[in-house]
């Protein structure tokens, strides 16, 4: 067995790392279980070819160092307890467009970029309506997080929203900070069911009569199939009395609250929402950014410039964005679909940097990222990585 692949064993030993983790390790970088095992059992009963005559002041300087060896090792493998807790929310659509009544759906990822240990944290998820930023509705639950965990998760839309954009937002609480991630909802009109939808439904009798419906006998022949008039017979003689207001005629009337025949004023003439505007910009970045621009929320606002610096995967629109967490995501995106970690540099946030490149130490195996970390523990763990990559290269 090489000495060299023996010396990395008896390396991570010391360093605290479990035997199943540095064989699971080695086994990822081509060495055979038979490497593997060969190298454990030699550490554990090494082979003893000579007899050594120590002095006393030998044996003083080895039991030093093997003293200051298990003190580095308890130092590393019982982090500082204090360390801080940091962590990344992520939100991935899988349906998004609903109508009133039915859900959407939506994955949450979390990282934990900072202790080590498993905590729990309280998550808000939460609807808004775009221009009030009014909470239609919401649910929070309680999720323990250890280093990284997506969950699916559902949210109603309930009956009574009217249709147009929202946003949902997801806010994770822990010791005393916040991580807030959002994207775009749109809800849709649904269908309604009425006395003049033509389909026997509600508590009707016949098709659009009985029950809360006009009584069968009076309107059966009456029936113009406009939903804006009320169909009677009166002294024999079919009468149809228009409804004002009414929702679907395309006027809109004094008093009428309805989307569909009133348009609401006042509102920026942006597109519909940030997902056309990253279309555009894949073809005109520079009316993209104008529309973005209109958007008078600035949150929504620099998500949706981030968003053009995605699709362009350019870092100089990451610049552009006034929050510092959006604009950090921003850098973060653009490196890895530009598959260029210069952008990590812009990243103002530790933990993101840090993750940031160690993306690129485990996606492209570009180990220079390593000489760029922050935390401790990922810098470690990266050098082992470019060790092992190192002595992988050699066996070849």
């Amino acid at each position: 067995m090489a000495k060299r692949v023996v010396d990395y064993v008896k390396g991570m030993l010391q360093k605290g790392y479990s035997v199943s983790a540095i064989r699971n390790a080695m086994l990822k970088y081509g060495y055979t279980d038979k490497d593997v095992n060969d190298a454990i059992d030699e550490v554990n009963n090494p082979t003893v070819r000579h007899e050594l005559h120590l002095s006393k002041a030998t044996v003083f300087v080895v039991i030093f160092a093997v003293i200051a060896i298990v003190g580095a090792a308890v130092f590393i493998y019982y982090p500082d307890k204090a360390q801080s807790k940091l962590l990344d929310l992520n939100l991935e659509p899988l349906s998004t467009t609903a109508a009133p009544g039915e859900s959407i759906s939506f994955v949450k990822e979390l990282s934990n970029m900072g202790s080590s240990t498993r905590y729990d944290v309280v998550i808000t998820q939460e609807i808004l309506n775009q221009a009030t930023f009014e909470i239609v509705t919401g649910k929070t639950e309680t999720r323990a997080i250890e280093t990284f965990g997506s969950t699916q998760t559902q949210i109603e839309i309930p009956l009574n929203t009217k249709p147009g954009n929202y946003l949902l937002r997801a806010i994770v609480e822990y010791d005393g900070k916040k991580a807030v991630a959002t994207l775009p909802v749109k809800v849709i009109a649904g269908q309604k069911q009425s006395c003049f939808d033509g389909v026997k439904n509600q508590d009707e009798e016949k098709t659009d009569c009985g029950g809360q419906c006009s009584p069968c006998t009076l309107n059966e022949g009456c029936n113009d199939n406009d939903s804006c008039t009320n169909d009677l017979l009166e002294n024999g003689l079919c009468i149809n009395k228009p409804i004002i207001p009414c929702c679907g005629n395309s006027i809109c009337e004094t008093d009428e609250k309805c989307d569909e025949d009133c348009r609401a004023t006042g509102q920026p003439n942006t597109l519909e929402n940030i997902e056309e505007i990253g279309e555009l910009a894949k073809t005109n970045p520079g009316s993209a950014l104008q529309e973005c621009n209109k958007v008078e929320v600035s949150d929504l606002r620099d998500e949706c410039i981030g968003k053009i610096g995605e699709v362009q995967r350019s870092r100089n629109y990451c610049s552009q964005v006034k929050n510092s967490r959006t604009r950090d995501l921003c850098y973060s995106n653009v490196a890895q679909l530009s598959k260029d970690s210069t952008s990590c540099e812009g990243i103002s946030s530790d933990g993101i940097r840090d993750h940031c490149y160690m993306t690129f130490a485990l996606d492209y195996k570009d180990y220079s990222a390593c000489d760029k970390l922050i935390n401790s523990q990922l810098k470690q763990s990266c050098d082992y990585l470019r060790q092992l990559n190192e002595m992988n290269s050699q066996n070849q």
